[in-house]
């Protein structure tokens, strides 16, 4: 792209970093849009839209004519992959049990997705090429949505209960399982309780009550503070030695690799839980960034040679990222797991505005490694430490929590001293929900 539009140098070299923050303001744009149209109109449709036109645009930004038309392009896909964040992602924890929230970020996550996408682009060769192959890889998803239902407890909290207990039998039949018929829930559609539910909401309802603005507050730090050191380390890797395709197929691969390690302690070790899925990583990434920052500052005559020093810089930089992407999976659990259906995807969304605010700035800090090239190290390794405080000192831990019974006037106050077991219990007993729920069977949210 640098090449065909002439974005060598000068101002038109920064406008190559332009064009990525462009994107990132779609996905901005995109998070206020989508989060509220989920909550009010469903998962499902939002879904579909959002997906269908992110593979539109996406497909005709391989055929713009100049930077501008594909920056324009790039905007609407942007905002596309707000609605997938967002939106879709919602959807679909929405329809498992607590203990596969955890599978599903350990083994369909963002490591397997970018060894595709580099062997996508490696294997085109051109990035006209590479931007249309990539857009139609998402394609296959919108035949599987027109099978799968709209969630149950989206249509729960509208109070529309036939259309629940429709999209129950429906889940149910694809899984393979028999359906069990709640008795309240076919009572609840004849008492005055079951008139649909009208109310839009806004993000406004995040801050009516402590509970949820504490939540909103302390998950949307952490966002910001982990999309700032993602995407700015991330964007930064294409300024370091070595082969480009090469380090981004190594980086996806020790990032797939490690979370089928968080998959292992999340599964068989109790006592890891969110608050530590999300601060042994961050520990770990500030490591490797500050030793990066050492390695940088070092002068040559400390090291064997230059090309030894590169080659650790790199290795260290991937085994950074790979920490972060590991920080994303207790982000987004515990922004799934602390919100009410009602606002959850205004919730998360909110969360995500807050990450998109942050990855507006990681372009530019990518660009400031010109000046100095340890600055952009330096800068994430100040935010790890931010976030770091912010999750030891004020982050609830969320592992376990039934989606179904929160409750938005409850906080989520757990005694870190006492088990992950007895802080569930806790929490179901404030917020009346049941044990166990049946496996097909989806109650109302709170």
């Amino acid at each position: 792209m640098v090449q065909d539009f002439k974005m060598y140098c000068g101002s038109a070299a920064y406008d190559s970093a332009w064009v990525a923050t462009i994107q990132f303001i779609g996905v901005l744009i995109g998070a206020i849009t989508y989060g509220h149209l989920g909550d009010h109109f469903g998962r499902k449709p939002v879904s579909f839209v959002g997906i269908s036109i992110g593979i539109t645009f996406g497909v005709a930004s391989g055929f713009a004519p100049t930077w501008q038309v594909f920056a324009a392009f790039r905007f609407i896909v942007g905002t596309s992959i707000a609605s997938i964040l967002i939106v879709f992602y919602a959807y679909i924890l929405e329809f498992i049990e607590p203990e596969q929230r955890v599978f599903l970020r350990s083994f369909f996550n963002w490591g397997y997705a970018r060894l595709v996408f580099t062997l996508a682009c490696f294997i085109c060769g051109y990035w006209r090429s590479a931007a249309i192959v990539t857009s139609l890889l998402s394609l296959p998803i919108l035949p599987i949505l027109l099978i799968l239902p709209e969630s149950p407890k989206w249509y729960a909290t509208k109070k529309r209960f036939r259309e629940m207990k429709n999209a129950e039998k429906r889940v149910a039949w694809l899984s393979g399982i028999p359906y069990d018929t709640d008795e309240k829930i076919l009572e609840s559609e004849n008492s005055e309780k079951s008139e649909k539910d009208t109310k839009i909401y806004t993000m406004r309802d995040l801050f009516t009550s402590w509970p949820i603005a504490y939540r909103t507050i302390v998950v949307g730090s952490l966002w910001f503070s982990t999309s700032l050191s993602a995407f700015g380390s991330d964007l930064n890797s294409g300024n370091l030695a070595g082969n480009f395709y090469l380090s981004q197929f190594v980086s996806g691969g020790v990032t797939a690799f490690a979370k089928i390690f968080v998959f292992l302690l999340d599964t068989y070790v109790p006592s890891f839980d969110r608050r530590r899925l999300h601060q042994y990583p961050q520990i770990a990434m500030i490591i490797c960034y500050a030793a990066i920052m050492a390695l940088m500052i070092l002068p040559e005559s400390d090291c064997n040679s230059q090309g030894s020093r590169d080659l650790a810089i790199i290795i260290i930089n991937i085994i950074g990222v790979s920490f972060i992407e590991i920080t994303w999976d207790a982000c987004y659990l515990v922004a799934v797991e602390c919100f009410p259906t009602k606002i959850r995807t205004i919730g998360i969304g909110t969360c995500s505005l807050l990450a998109r605010t942050g990855a507006l700035l990681a372009p530019q800090m990518a660009y400031l490694s010109d000046i100095y090239r340890p600055i952009p190290y330096a800068i994430v390794c100040s935010i790890g430490i931010f976030s770091l405080l912010i999750s030891c000192f004020f982050l609830p831990d969320t592992k376990g929590v039934d989606l179904a019974a929160l409750d938005p006037t409850v906080e989520l106050d757990y005694n870190r001293r006492k088990s992950v077991t007895e802080n569930i219990g806790i929490q179901r007993r404030l917020t009346g929900a049941v044990t166990v729920a049946p496996r097909a069977t989806i109650g109302e949210d709170a």
